[in-house]
């Protein structure tokens, strides 16, 4: 070897050692070049309701039409569980972009703040040398721990190009080649009030009906307006590709859907059956994650900022709850965790009464401790009109499904794999004692860990509320 390039080798192999951070010194599976970031993020969701998922599950409604999504899943992966750790709005968005679960964050409640201090995806990626926009909905406090460039405003009303404000946010995405961005497209689709889309292509008689919720003429008809919607969040998934596209940089970009976490119906938003807490996630990165492949690992919102940063800068920040998951998507590993947890605080949400949910869940199984079963469950849904004839409704024909979500026992337990819909509970079955015992351990030592104190952490919720809420003084 020639003196020059030898001692330039031994120069590089030091730097790799000394300054791992160092721009030289590229992981081999990564151009030199920061990749941007897309995070389209959706706003009240089922996990299912994307045909890439029901095409390839038997036990799920096949309702969904999704082509630019899907088309996304067919260039990237797509993970079969991934999960936020709570089924609510504000919850969810602040422990994605901290990389903490809520209890430790300080953000458990609905429209609560983070501790002071912590930071977000908009400090990381502006100190890796990034632009950091958020286009359409907040929805988090206080503003200093999430400094995002507000580059798109939300928009739930019926008209305009897209929820998120897609004039601004294609401005942003053009405006300087030379930095690379992180793009947050928070939608408002499907949120209610469904005003959105085109129901005709969701004819209520033809539609599958999920296994957990009661057939009945008007929840069909909720399931077509709601579907409506998925399509109009597909179409815009489809308005950020095409600026993609245009600016000529799909390749330098990786591009996330996920879902948030389930729709507004019943055993969805703000419980933690799986209906709730898993969520979509599909990612592409063209000629670095393998296109058209699935990943049954098990991955958490508060994973997903440790990754990307990875990715960046080979680095994780301190101190985060997530860990990364690169090595899944290079196709080094295909497992990530063990266990994914839940946490349900109900007392400030709207018509909500104090009721903890807490939850730990293998691949298998799921041990679900609701810590006031005294209570009833409650919610803005609940004291609806069409909610309550739906009870009536039931009732005559002896059935009880929807009052098995208002009451509940102290501890449920399903087999996922068995029963993904959570319809039967064998918390009282000779069989799993052993691993429920083990759960419940599992689960009060991640409380512990987290700072979580169950019913009085439930009751000092108002002590972090975000904004003025009608629920706490």
């Amino acid at each position: 070897m020639h003196k020059f390039a030898k001692g330039l080798t031994h120069l590089l192999f030091g730097l790799a050692i000394y300054y791992p951070l160092s721009p030289l010194i590229a992981d081999t599976a990564f151009t030199i070049k920061s990749p941007n970031i897309i995070m389209v993020l959706a706003d009240d969701m089922n996990w299912f309701d994307i045909a890439a998922y029901h095409q390839m599950l038997d036990y799920v409604p096949k309702n969904a039409i999704t082509p630019n999504i899907d088309k996304l899943a067919k260039e990237g992966m797509l993970f079969t569980q991934s999960f936020t750790s709570t089924a609510m709005c504000g919850v969810t968005r602040q422990q994605l972009y901290t990389g903490i679960y809520p209890i430790r964050n300080g953000a458990y409640g609905n429209h609560t703040r983070v501790y002071d201090g912590i930071k977000s995806a908009a400090h990381y990626f502006r100190e890796l040398g990034y632009r950091v926009g958020l286009a359409g909905k907040g929805h988090v406090f206080p503003g200093k721990s999430f400094p995002f460039a507000r580059v798109g405003k939300e928009n739930k009303g019926a008209e305009g190009e897209s929820t998120f404000g897609i004039e601004k946010t294609r401005k942003f995405m053009a405006r300087n080649k030379a930095q690379p961005f992180f793009l947050i497209a928070a939608s408002a689709n499907p949120h209610t009030p469904w005003n959105r889309g085109n129901t005709k292509q969701y004819p209520p008689h033809k539609l599958q009906v999920p296994e957990f919720l009661n057939d009945t003429p008007a929840l069909r008809q909720k399931l077509s307006k709601y579907l409506a919607e998925v399509t109009d969040l597909d179409r815009e998934v489809g308005l950020l590709e095409q600026e993609i596209e245009k600016l000529g940089i799909k390749n330098d970009t990786i591009f996330i859907f996920t879902s948030e976490q389930g729709s507004a119906l019943p055993f969805a938003k703000w419980t933690n059956y799986d209906n709730g807490l898993k969520t979509a996630f599909i990612i592409r990165w063209p000629n670095k994650i393998k296109a058209n492949t699935v990943a049954d690992a098990m991955i958490e919102y508060v994973d997903v900022i440790p990754t990307l940063t990875d990715i960046v800068s080979r680095s994780v920040p301190k101190n985060l709850d997530g860990t990364s998951f690169k090595s899944v998507l290079l196709g080094e590993k295909s497992q990530h965790k063990d266990y994914v947890y839940g946490i349900q605080t109900s007392f400030n949400i709207h018509e909500g009464a104090p009721y903890p949910i807490r939850s730990v869940r293998t691949k298998r199984l799921k041990l679900i401790h609701n810590l006031m079963p005294e209570n009833s469950f409650s919610n803005i849904m609940t004291n609806k009109e069409w909610f309550k004839e739906e009870l009536k409704a039931e009732k005559k024909l002896g059935q009880e499904k929807y009052t098995g979500y208002l009451k509940r026992p102290e501890y449920e337990l399903y087999d996922i794999i068995n029963d993904p819909f959570e319809q039967v509970n064998i918390i009282q079955q000779p069989q799993y004692q052993k691993e429920i015992a083990f759960l419940k351990i599992n689960l009060t030592d991640w409380m512990r860990q987290q700072g979580d104190k169950g019913i009085e952490s439930e009751l000092a919720v108002c002590d972090r509320k975000g904004f003025s809420h009608k629920r706490c003084p």
